[in-house]
């Protein structure tokens, strides 16, 4: 299925939702629990979806992509603009493991370093500036997502959320580095939605705002945590 159909259905299903149960957004503490399969069908799709967008997308580049297996460079950013949809399929992926407990903390071990860091630059300057510095600071940290293993390889690959999955560079991993990536040997690119499949994932989106979880791959699988006996009644 075609990517904007996917979403546009969604969408459709959710507002029906919404409008069923008497209220602006369809997912809430009260029926997360129900909605918790339907929510990890349907972003094994998007993912899917995904995918195949980004195969039609790359071929079009004129230089060959450069990333593989065990590289792992990229894998040090501060993942943001994850969907919650998203974490919360992660999460019920996390938490049959039996490293979990380990995942959570080194998880608030990134977002208390990320928080650190924007709370100096917020010091003096504006709130986006001040995220944007903050996420290379971050980088240049070079502290590895705690899904990553010794080899560079990602340990969460098939469940990565879309924020892991649109980052490519056609130059050579060597030059994925604190030291380059703001330099003319590093050219690293995000492979972006239309704007209307971006509408559309907002669209779903907005229906779990009542679960109030932040953007931030970290953050926001530690929130999602705060529902664990939810995940536990699914």
């Amino acid at each position: 299925m075609k990517i904007g159909v996917l979403l546009g259905a969604e969408r459709d299903r959710l507002d029906r939702l919404a409008a069923s149960l008497g209220r602006e957004h369809a997912i809430g503490t009260d029926n997360l629990s129900h909605q918790l399969p339907h929510i990890v069908e349907f972003t094994k799709h998007y993912h899917e979806a995904f995918a195949a967008y980004l195969s039609a997308v790359l071929v079009q580049h004129e230089k060959p992509i450069q990333c593989r297996p065990a590289c792992g460079n990229c894998c040090h950013h501060f993942p943001m603009s994850v969907e919650p949809f998203e974490l919360l399929a992660l999460y019920g992926e996390l938490r049959q493991k039996d490293d979990f407990l380990g995942v959570m903390e080194a998880c608030q071990v990134r977002e208390s370093l990320f928080g650190r860091l924007y709370a100096k630059r917020a010091e003096s300057l504006g709130e986006d500036e001040a995220e944007d510095r903050a996420l290379h600071d971050y980088f240049a940290e070079w502290l590895p997502c705690p899904f990553s293993d010794r080899a560079g390889d990602c340990g969460i690959y098939p469940v990565r959320p879309v924020s892991c999955r649109m980052y490519f560079s056609e130059t050579d991993p060597c030059y994925c580095t604190p030291d380059f990536l703001q330099t003319e040997k590093n050219d690293s690119y995000i492979v972006y939605l239309p704007d209307a499949v971006e509408e559309a994932i907002y669209g779903i989106s907005e229906h779990y705002e009542d679960l109030d979880l932040p953007e931030s791959f970290f953050g926001g699988l530690l929130a999602v945590n705060a529902y664990e006996g939810l995940f536990a009644d699914a």
